[in-house]
């Protein structure tokens, strides 16, 4: 039996089609995997299920009934679930009170004794206890946010699991825990959709494959029939390459360059974080990678050499930009001084979800003399240049106007790499350059950043895909509790023997 089935589903939001004529079925008690390029219609048709959007067009089957699903209350009693990409949490409140949020027991007061001790029960079946359920949902880590998630669905006894991007932010052991977890619900009769862009891990979990390109359903594929290489393929129309294949140019006298950054024995204290005496040098024309498992302080690290003064009373050490010391300063400072930044979380650090492309594209550069005359700001031109880099970097929907909450999240990614390299600053600190980004817009991606390094840039990269890592750096340094463990120089990568380090072990 299906579980649901899409016939010829149409969604347009004015004059964009975001899906047409969408068919595809999703076996009963099945993992399915659903992908397709950023911005090809996935979490739209997602959504559509769930009841946020109203298809315009076609009919949608639960267990091979035709059905009407007008808003999420209604999809929920259906049985339906949906972890969004962006978790729907409220912050301030407590893990209780966030996963039974209108499911609440009792009809006058709200029975959270009766509500506790079922979701303790729920909770140690599948692995996702919490020591303390009246925390607010601020204090928890992102994987921890993301089991909250998963225990709403199972509050409410959801049938169909829908997972949009959930691994994008977890750790490797996180991502470990999650999919031993849908394997087991899986195995308990639940059917999981998984919206993702990470094909080893589709290929790895999923029973089925669905890949939508520009809104329309190529094909489906059983995982044990097909490769990385032909779903990569299927999603962007050609062959894919999942290494760097352009040219690394060789510069001479490398040991005798001057560096542009140059970091002294930096400690951060009173954070969650802290670092501990971190010294290293990054030099022009080289990518200096960041290492480490989530919470070692390579977080701590970006936000003291992207805002020191955030830190400037739990501060101790040296860090010198050019020759000159940059502690204490703030961000109009250092991008003055030719820093360029891609942060870690693009939400709120990087947009402003409820202005336009252009707007975002002005960020930071408001006082730009490519962009700011006598004091008013050059629109005309900034909307021209934005054009221009939402063609180079295929950023969809390709128009300017478009608010960039609008956007699904590996589009707006590619809009503040865009953003940070322009107008080409000397130094780069680039966060998790290709999170939530597909294998299309990855190659875009790496050869912008390897092509910076050949013009003579200084890039740190931080991200949590070693792999990545491994194909762009030319030395990397691996964070284990707060501190510098080992430095490898890229004739000596090991996959093994860094992640040994990760781990606290020794080279």
């Amino acid at each position: 039996m299906n579980a649901i089935e899409f016939r010829k589903v149409t969604k347009k939001f004015g004059g964009f089609t975001a899906n047409r004529d969408l068919s595809f079925t999703v076996k009963k008690g099945s993992i399915h995997g659903l992908i397709g390029e950023n911005g090809a219609g996935k979490s739209t048709a997602m959504k559509v299920l769930f009841g946020i959007h109203p298809a315009d067009s076609g009919e949608i089957l639960i267990e091979d009934r035709v059905v009407r699903i007008t808003n999420p209350v209604h999809a929920m009693r259906m049985g339906i679930g949906m972890v969004h990409q962006h978790f729907m949490l409220a912050g301030p409140e407590t893990v209780l009170d966030n996963i039974i949020l209108g499911h609440e027991p009792g009809r006058v007061f709200v029975g959270r004794a009766r509500a506790e001790a079922e979701l303790r029960a729920i909770a140690k079946t599948y692995g996702l206890d919490f020591d303390r359920w009246d925390r607010p949902v601020s204090e928890l880590s992102v994987g921890e946010q993301q089991r909250v998630e998963i225990l709403k669905l199972l509050y409410q006894k959801s049938k169909v699991l829908i997972l949009d991007e959930p691994t994008a932010v977890l750790t490797p052991q996180e991502v470990k825990d999650l999919f031993g977890n849908l394997v087991r619900l899986k195995e308990e009769g639940k059917t999981i959709i998984l919206i993702s862009h990470k094909l080893k891990e589709v290929l790895g979990y999923c029973d089925e494959i669905t890949v939508i390109r520009r809104g329309e359903t190529v094909g489906s594929r059983k995982a044990s029939e097909t490769d990385d290489s032909e779903l990569a393929r299927m999603m962007v129309g050609r062959d894919v390459s999942f290494t760097y294949q352009g040219e690394r140019k060789v510069f001479a006298n490398m040991s005798d360059a001057k560096p542009v950054v140059r970091v002294s024995r930096l400690s951060i204290t009173s954070t969650t974080e802290p670092l501990r005496e971190v010294s290293f040098e990054l030099k022009p024309g080289e990518i200096l990678g960041v290492a480490g498992v989530q919470g070692n302080g390579q977080s701590t690290l970006l936000r003291a050499l992207s805002h020191p003064s955030l830190h400037a009373k739990n501060w101790s050490g040296e860090y010198l930009l050019n020759g000159r010391d940059q502690s204490g300063s703030d961000p109009i400072v250092l991008r003055n001084a030719g820093v360029g930044l891609v942060p870690e979380d693009r939400l709120s650090e990087g947009l402003l979800l409820n202005q336009d492309m252009t707007e975002n594209f002005l960020l930071g550069q408001h006082e730009d003399p490519r962009y700011s005359k006598g004091g008013f700001l050059l629109r005309t031109k900034a909307r021209a240049v934005t054009e221009s880099k939402i063609k180079e970097f295929d950023i969809r929907p390709p128009y300017p106007t478009v608010w960039t909450g609008r956007m699904s999240g590996g589009n707006q990614q590619k809009l503040v790499i865009a953003r940070a390299l322009d107008p080409g600053p000397s130094v780069l600190y680039v966060a998790h350059p290709t999170r939530g980004v597909d294998v299309g817009a990855i190659e875009k991606i790496h050869d912008a950043i390897v092509q910076e390094r050949n013009r003579g840039k200084a890039i740190l990269l931080f991200s949590s895909e070693l792999d990545e890592l491994m194909d762009l750096c030319d030395r990397m340094l691996v964070f284990y509790n707060g501190g510098i463990r080992a430095e490898f120089a890229r004739p000596d990568f090991d996959p093994w023997a860094i992640g040994r380090v990760m781990g606290g072990g020794d080279r």
